[in-house]
């Protein structure tokens, strides 16, 4: 049995964007497709619940509509599955998740509110899967980049990031943009530098140590064109600048300096507010 990606489906425009990059991607690498809907168990104590059989039948319209964006997409993609489960989104791709590639998510669904840049699904799926997770918001312009760009720190998550950032290369048979960003600390801390520390010695750190993550992998994909970067600038920015016009930017779900209680570091949940373009999220699959 092939690999699988698992997409979300919710019938929005931001989710039918994600089937199509799903499927898009399915074809690329020779993995079948999952599309999943789900819609919360309906109980006596909710004020207003629409009839379960009409919330059905919603459902499968929408994997319906989901399904002519795949053969749209991925004309000749041999194995599509569809899934309509009675759960919590969020509970429901999570679990399909653990026998999933790759989980596909809009970035916002239907049901989010208009001043909100992500969603609460996409959040979760992003924070909680064990696998890698693309939210799809932003369409890179038609004088996209053909690029893929990852943030790297140094740290184990990072060194999956890139591993993810230089497979999705090799499949698309473009570059890898590999950025490490660095800025002057505020405060005095384990592994920090002074403050005022001379900057030209700090970005040749910063370039010797980017380097060193990158030779694993340009041994391991001879094939792919590598650029990579030093930044001066707060992460968040500076990894959103870089990937202004890339197809796909990737960063891990936490840094060497996020706090372990959370699932999701502030890099990787600034960027997915901020992305100018499909953003893939990696875990350390020991944490």
């Amino acid at each position: 049995m092939a690999q699988m990606i698992l997409a979300g489906v919710d019938g929005s425009e931001h989710g039918l964007r994600a089937v199509e990059w799903a499927a898009a991607e399915a074809a690329r690498r020779g993995f079948g497709l999952r599309l999943l809907t789900a819609f919360g168990k309906l109980t006596t104590e909710t004020a207003f619940v629409w009839p379960e059989d009409l919330v059905k039948r919603e459902g499968q319209h929408a994997l319906d509509q989901a399904e002519e964006r795949v053969r749209a997409v991925a004309p000749d993609l041999a194995e599509v599955e569809t899934s309509l489960e009675t759960d919590l989104p969020s509970t429901a791709l999570l679990r399909q998740a653990e026998d999933a590639a790759m989980v596909v998510v809009g970035l916002r669904g239907r049901g989010g509110f208009p001043g909100m840049n992500i969603g609460s699904v996409a959040y979760q799926v992003a924070a909680h899967a064990t696998v890698p997770v693309v939210v799809v918001g932003p369409e890179p312009g038609a004088d996209a980049k053909p690029e893929v760009v990852v943030g790297t720190d140094g740290s184990e998550c990072s060194q999956h990031a890139l591993a993810a950032a230089f497979d999705a290369a090799a499949s698309r048979g473009v570059a890898v943009h590999a950025v490490r960003v660095w800025a002057q600390p505020l405060l005095f801390g384990p592994g920090m530098r002074m403050l005022g520390q001379d900057a030209d010695s700090i970005r040749k750190e910063e370039s010797a140590a980017l380097e060193r993550d990158l030779q694993r992998w340009r041994e391991e994909y001879p094939d792919v064109e590598v650029v990579s970067e030093v930044v001066e600038s707060q992460p968040v920015v500076g990894l959103a600048r870089a990937a202004d016009q890339a197809c796909l930017l990737v960063v891990g779900a936490r840094g060497r300096r996020g706090f372990a209680r959370l699932a999701l570091g502030g890099v990787a949940h600034g960027i997915l507010q901020h992305a100018p373009c499909p953003v893939m999220v990696v875990r350390d699959p020991k944490r």
